[in-house]
Parts: C-alpha cells; structure tokens; sequence
C-alpha cells in the first residue's frame, strides 16, 4: 500500500496529466490498444519481472489464494486485449461524417476494492479514448492500477505518461475536491451512496458515469437437466463463476434458479453443485480467509438456510437449497441460494426486485435459451447474459452497465 496522497500531490499529478493529453491525443487508436495489450501482457506473464510483483503483491493486498490470483490475471490480462479494445472502438465509432468526437481533457476514475482486476477496464477505457487519466485507487488495496501504470510506462512511455494513481482515505474532503477539480469526466465505480456524494459535487458540466451497487444470479433451464452428464456440466461451470473472486463482485452470482421440469430436479442439483463441483474447486481454486466481520453474517445466512430449506456444506462454501423461499443474497464468499423456477417468463417476474443492481445473468445450456432469457427481461432489469461459466470474465468488447462505455470520456460535434 502506497503513502495516501495529499491536496498539492492530487493537484500536481491532475496538472503533469493533463499537460502529456496533447500528446496521447496525437497517438492513433491503434497505438494506445496496442500499449495497453503490452502492459496488460507483461502483467499476464508469470515469468516477466512486473508479472512476477504482482503475484506476490495481490496475494497479499486481496488476501484471495495465490491460484485464485493467477487466475484472475490470466483471464483478465492474457489473450489479444490490444484487438478486443479494437473492436469495441470500432463498434462504438460514429458512421456518420457529420459527427466529430471531442475527448475529455483530463478523467477521474475512481476504483472500488473489491475486484482488483476490475479497475483494468476502468482504466483502458478513457486511454484507449485519448483521455489522459487521474486514478483513485481504493485506500484498501491501491497494488493492481499501480502496477498497471508501470507496466504501460515501461512498454509505451507516451501513453504512460497520460495515467497517474493516487490514494487517500474515503471522506477526505480536501484530496476529493482536488481529484475533480480539474476533471471534465468522472467516472466512479463503489456504493451506491459513493456515486450520490461525487456525482453532488460535480458541476453539471461535468460528465459522469456511476457503476454501482450489483450483484448476479443464474439460471439452469430444462435443457441443461435432461440427464446426470449434462447436469455435471452445468453445475461445473456454474461453479466457477461462484468460486471466481470469492463472490466478492457485482458479477458474483448470489442467487441460482434452477428449473423444476428437468429431469434432474433442483434439489439434486444443489446436492451436485455442492458434493462435486464446489468440492472440486476447494482444492484447485481455494477459497481466500473469510474476514472476521463476516463470519457472524455467513452463520447467520447458513442458519437460516437450515431452517428454510436444507443446507449442503463444505471447505469454504454452502448451498442452500430453499425451493419456492422468497430472494435474499448472500454473505458471498462461496454462499449461494438455490430457488426452484419455471420459464424464462417466471424468472423474469423472480428476479425483476434486483432492478438496475443485477449486472449479471448466467444461463445454462444453448444460445437459444440465453436469447429467450433476454426477450424476457423487461426493463429496467439489463444484466450482460452469458454462458454459465463466463459471468466473471466480461469481454473488453462489450458495453459497460448496459450504456455506452464511451460516453463520459467524449462529447460529440456536429457538423452541420
């Protein structure tokens, strides 16, 4: 963990970024996807010097288990990161030539804690946009968007020099104000009651995006149960987005609805989840140490779960099968309910409480059933729907929160 930052340090590394936008604006597209990829890559590789650090260093900032970390950086940072920020550029550019894009001079993008891989879209957006970018880091674990800021130093200098990390405490009245003062885009991603106090200090012109609070859920429909291999199948895959971070982010699933006319009925497939896959995963993925303010609530959530229904335990995880018993989430870390459903049209109608808090959707079986999922969903429910398995690894070519993911880094002309 760094030094917190003060007031004169924010104001001086907002002003260095905003003097090296000239620069990264000049850079092509092509060259910023490019630096990010690099420094993403160095990150990915457990045999390069910065990939090396940040093993040892996350280990210890997020207290996951060190596979769990090797985990998380392979997914997020291996593969053609530089071509999926393509893609997702060229899938968002305006077609029309009366359109012209303006970025923002300097982005304030403040990181929640959670999910330490989570801040690297946060922070590819604005770069690979042209938007020199102030990071606030979370005053609990500061390790990856540090480490990410060296890494693109060291591969890219001139794209390098358009990010800077700071950290200080939450409530620090005199660093908040200095963190926007000069940004004409913030984005924050924490509580709900985070965004509300940023988003009331910011002048209307300011652009802001908030991501807030969220939480995922799953769904196994019929044809995922139609016999014991498929069930495996589903259950396995099923348990890595639970097993994935700990269930500690908005992607986590907290809540499984499993359909009621499939042949494997739901409560043996609780009893499959539980008894082999989670199981399994306790040994290749194990779970981090569950913090002491915790533990009391996860009694209380298992507790409940035995009188409601019937509760599978293992090493570091619960299901708890509860039927037709009313949502509640979970304490996360590998505590899950398990609710019986029918049709896509009933899931619906069960998961339309969670409103714009559900960010993610898992669904077994075929893409046919995922798109009779969606056409099903009735706003303001716009979860990102995804194979079982995949919850926890978002394409960087997607939208973010279901909304532009450029919108608060670029303004448009019109040229008419």
């Amino acid at each position: 963990m760094s030094e917190p930052g003060t007031p004169g340090d924010v104001r001086a590394l907002a002003t260095r970024l905003r003097e090296a936008g000239a620069a990264l604006r000049a850079s092509s597209i092509e060259e910023r996807a490019d630096a990010i990829g690099r420094a993403a890559a160095c990150l990915a590789d457990p045999a390069d010097a910065l990939g090396i650090e940040a093993r040892a260093a996350l280990c210890a900032s997020s207290e996951h288990a060190p596979a769990m970390v090797e985990w998380a950086l392979t997914t997020t940072l291996a593969g053609d990161v530089s071509g999926a920020l393509r893609e997702l550029c060229d899938a968002w550019e305006p077609r029309s030539r009366m359109l012209v894009a303006q970025p923002a001079r300097l982005a304030a993008v403040v990181l929640a804690g959670n999910v330490f891989t989570a801040g690297f879209r946060a922070l590819a957006l604005p770069l690979v946009t042209g938007v020199p970018t102030l990071v606030k880091a979370s005053s609990h674990d500061d390790v990856f968007p540090r480490l990410f800021a060296r890494a693109l130093s060291a591969v890219a200098p001139r794209v390098g020099a358009a990010i800077g990390v700071t950290t200080f405490a939450g409530g620090d009245e005199a660093c908040e104000a200095a963190l926007l003062e000069h940004a004409d885009s913030v984005s924050v991603y924490g509580s709900d009651a985070t965004i509300a106090a940023v988003r009331a200090r910011l002048a209307p012109s300011v652009a802001f995006a908030g991501h807030g609070h969220g939480v995922g859920a799953a769904y196994v429909p019929y044809a995922a149960l139609d016999d014991l291999d498929t069930a495996r199948e589903a259950a396995s895959h099923l348990a890595l987005d639970i097993a994935a971070y700990d269930q500690r982010g908005c992607l986590s699933p907290h809540i499984v609805f499993v359909a009621r006319s499939g042949r494997i009925v739901p409560r043996e497939f609780s009893r499959l989840l539980a008894d082999e896959s989670l199981t399994q995963l306790a040994r290749t993925l194990p779970r981090g140490a569950l913090p002491m303010d915790l533990g009391a609530q996860q009694l209380q959530w298992r507790g409940l779960g035995v009188v409601r229904g019937e509760l599978f335990e293992g090493d570091g995880f619960a299901v708890s099968y509860e039927a037709d018993g009313p949502l509640r989430l979970s304490p996360g870390y590998r505590n899950v309910l398990v609710l019986e459903c029918g049709d896509p049209r009933e899931l619906a109608r069960r998961l339309a409480p969670l409103g714009v808090h559900l960010k993610a959707l898992g669904v077994g079986s075929d893409p046919a059933r995922r798109a009779e999922v969606a056409r099903a969903l009735e706003a303001p429910l716009a979860p990102r729907i995804s194979p079982l398995g995949s919850m926890q690894t978002p394409s960087l070519a997607g939208p973010a929160d279901a909304l532009d993911p450029f919108a608060p880094f670029r303004r448009f002309l019109t040229l008419d």
